[in-house]
């Protein structure tokens, strides 16, 4: 019975369009721990999932690169789940285990305008049960303002 179901589920799947989730900004931001070593963050960022189910991330890691420099590994520990057909603002932590002499390279880059900001690994998610890894290997621009960790915290 078992494998009766698991063969429906996969067809099931394999007969689903699936959207990407698309990301739309981070809400808030906090950073209540850093340390030479490690930065620890709380972000709220709204997601919009267009799928017809829910879709669950799971814990992993990936790494951060800033300017084709290493800035470290990103750290997710708790899954999130997306709410299917809904545009919502999700809250998690992450930790960022450092590069060893990013402080340095990131010194180098304050002020700039632009800055490439690369996540580059493999996330795991899943739909109804099945998981499925995946890679992600995007670019997004940011300021260099925003790599200036030294400014008084909110």
């Amino acid at each position: 019975m078992r494998f009766v179901y698991l063969i429906c589920m996969v067809f099931l799947l394999a007969s689903c369009e699936f959207e990407e989730i698309q990301f739309k900004g981070v809400e808030d931001f906090k950073m209540p721990k850093m340390d030479d070593k490690e930065i620890l963050l709380n972000l709220a960022f709204k997601v919009n999932n267009p799928n017809k189910f829910k879709i669950k991330v799971k814990p992993c890691n990936v790494d951060l690169f800033v300017s084709e420099s290493k800035l470290g590994t990103v750290f997710l520990d708790e899954k999130v789940v997306f709410k299917k057909k809904a545009e919502g603002v999700y809250k998690t932590s992450l930790r960022l285990k450092l590069a060893d002499g990013v402080f340095f390279e990131l010194m180098k880059l304050m002020g700039k305008k632009e800055i490439p900001l690369r996540i580059k690994g493999k996330v795991k998610g899943s739909v109804y049960g099945i998981s499925k890894k995946m890679d992600i290997d995007r670019i997004q621009m940011i300021s260099g303002d925003q790599l200036n960790f030294f400014k008084k915290k909110s």
